[in-house]
């Protein structure tokens, strides 16, 4: 969420991750973490724009983080650090799809590095982010790729243990 991005950053973090859940080849949830922030970030940008500041002092005690930080939030439009996704990236397009949502870069692992074509797969997801919005390079890059090859979509909602349950008692 918005408020926990903002609480990291507020303790100092240059750098926030999105969570995917690692080692499924599914990139929905980290498509859905990202078009979370991002929906939130576009709602406190919208009452900056109106000028109702009453809003974000009360977003800021409602997120427990300093005002100027959520006014700088929504002034730039987007969080004031650079923005990665990770879990469940396996492929050239995933890669694409991540970074037009607005991520600065992406993390990859065991969809990349686990795959028979691991070489390969690498430099096409590279090609993919580094020429995200050139729909051909794109094109290009999955092309360099064996789709067979490529991690099965796993249903987050089966397994055992999620990413952001790891280390909780509950």
């Amino acid at each position: 969420s918005l408020a926990e991005a903002l609480r990291r950053i507020e303790e100092g973090a240059a750098m926030i991750r999105t969570k995917g859940e690692p080692g499924t080849g599914n990139v929905a949830e980290a498509v859905t973490h990202i078009k979370k922030v991002n929906d939130e970030v576009r709602a406190i940008k919208s009452i900056y724009d109106s000028g109702d500041n009453q809003d974000l002092v009360r977003m800021a005690r409602e997120f427990h983080v300093a005002y100027d930080l959520v006014e700088q939030t929504a002034k730039l439009g987007r969080l004031p650090v650079v923005n990665f996704a990770a879990g469940g990236i396996a492929t050239p397009a995933d890669a694409a799809y991540l970074m037009s949502l607005g991520c600065d870069g992406i993390f990859v692992g065991s969809g990349i590095f686990k795959a028979e074509d691991a070489k390969e797969r690498a430099r096409a997801v590279v090609l993919a982010t580094t020429f995200w919005n050139e729909p051909e390079k794109v094109k290009e890059a999955q092309k360099m790729i064996d789709e067979r090859q490529s991690m099965l979509g796993l249903d987050v909602n089966t397994l055992e243990l999620r990413m952001q349950e790891r280390g909780s008692s509950a």
